[in-house]
């Protein structure tokens, strides 16, 4: 602690026992550093890790742990999820799907806490919508929202995302949509 001659009564002020052990005291117990790392691994987002990242998912309202849809299935476009593929690409439904869970690693949790983050203090226009997309999937590919001008919308990607970018978008409640808004996904074809 700074200023540690400070906090001793001035009665013992002038016992140089007491004044080393306290000293020795200090210096053993000196908090700077835990705080240092208590700020860098839970406190700072942008360094905050494991713990401290759980800890931020928490607070905003998301889990770690996705339920990962691992299969697509024969579908058509208006089925407005991104697990639907073309005839003699993938098999029919059966009635269940077959899911895992996920944890996310640190980097790609960080990325979700973020959107979610936004997320929760979005106003839903299609300014806000589209920012919290480009967050989530930086660096991926281009993604943006479209309004279909009928009470519904669709958020359209560049590229084809991962299993695990499927369940983020389908499973986490991260893309928000306005209230009483129907909301589709579309992949848009490269050519």
């Amino acid at each position: 602690m700074r200023d540690i001659e400070r906090t001793i009564l001035s009665q013992y002020a002038n016992s140089p026992s007491l004044c080393a052990m306290i000293a020795g005291w200090n210096l053993a117990l000196d908090p700077t550093s835990l705080l240092d790392r208590w700020y860098d691994l839970v406190w700072n987002m942008r360094t905050a890790q494991g713990f401290g990242l759980d800890v931020w998912g928490r607070i905003v309202g998301v889990s770690r742990v996705l339920s990962i849809s691992s299969e697509t299935y024969l579908g058509f476009a208006e089925a407005n999820d991104l697990t639907e593929a073309g005839f003699s690409t993938a098999p029919w439904y059966m009635g269940r799907a077959t899911t895992t869970n996920f944890a996310l690693a640190d980097e790609g949790y960080r990325q979700l806490i973020y959107a979610k983050a936004l997320a929760n203090i979005a106003d839903c226009s299609v300014l806000s919508l589209n920012l919290i997309a480009m967050t989530l999937f930086a660096g991926q590919g281009d993604v943006w929202v479209r309004d279909n001008g009928d009470m519904t919308m669709t958020y359209i990607f560049d590229f084809v995302p991962t299993d695990v970018q499927i369940s983020i978008i389908q499973n986490s409640g991260v893309l928000p949509r306005p209230a009483g808004v129907g909301v589709s996904y579309a992949i848009r074809s490269a050519g």
